[in-house]
């Protein structure tokens, strides 16, 4: 497959990601500069961070235009989080030289990207507890482990608007389904107690995976 044609299967991938209301958007990470009112988050950075920081923020403003918002500069808040115009919530995500964003009105989401590979095992009890790994296919089982990866990874994007905290993956247990997750809180975490279960997709497409989650 060429690169066109996986680029072309992530977005149609990524536009069945989320429920209705939900604008999302992908570019490909190239040279590149983050507007005026962005660019102190990358101040100093590597050019590929710059390269990726850019590809993140516009493909957020072409989320924006699909809900028909003015394009407009994402700075970076002291914790590093987008800062979103008033009443938006989205998300940023960059991974295998593409761009990922998705924005709404309304309540906070979560988007990751990542390579459509298998973590090395040294990672997997980094990553999963003894029950989630149990639950995981043995067949396959460092690719599976990459999908609750990528969904904890949203889940904690998702999470942190609502919580302000800052959650290991232990915070969280992921049950994969058939093209999406159920994500439980294993911890109170700020106003969200313990046992609180936040439901999500993750599709593979064009070699990579996309997981979302929208509060």
């Amino acid at each position: 497959m060429t690169a066109v044609l996986r680029q072309a299967a992530a977005e149609a991938a990524l536009a069945r990601l989320f429920p209705p209301g939900v604008a999302v958007a992908l570019v490909g990470i190239g040279p590149g500069a983050p507007l005026p009112g962005e660019a102190a988050a990358v101040a100093g950075a590597v050019p590929a961070r710059v390269a990726e920081f850019a590809a993140g923020r516009l493909a957020a403003r072409r989320a924006l235009a699909a809900l028909g918002h003015p394009a407009v500069a994402i700075p970076a808040g002291p914790d590093r989080a987008p800062c979103w115009p008033e009443g938006l919530a989205g998300s940023i995500a960059h991974a295998e030289g593409v761009a990922v964003a998705a924005v709404r009105r309304g309540a906070p989401l979560g988007l990751d990207v990542e390579a459509d590979a298998g973590l090395e095992p040294d990672l997997w009890p980094l990553i999963c507890d003894p029950v989630e790994l149990a639950a995981l296919p043995a067949g396959d089982r460092g690719r599976a482990v990459r999908l609750v990866f990528a969904a904890k990874e949203a889940v904690y994007k998702a999470q942190y608007p609502l919580t302000g905290q800052v959650i290991g993956f232990d915070a969280v247990r992921v049950t994969l389904e058939e093209e999406g997750f159920v994500a439980r809180l294993r911890q109170e975490v700020g106003p969200l107690p313990e046992g609180h279960r936040l439901r999500g997709r993750i599709l593979r497409a064009g070699g990579l995976v996309l997981a979302g989650v929208a509060t």
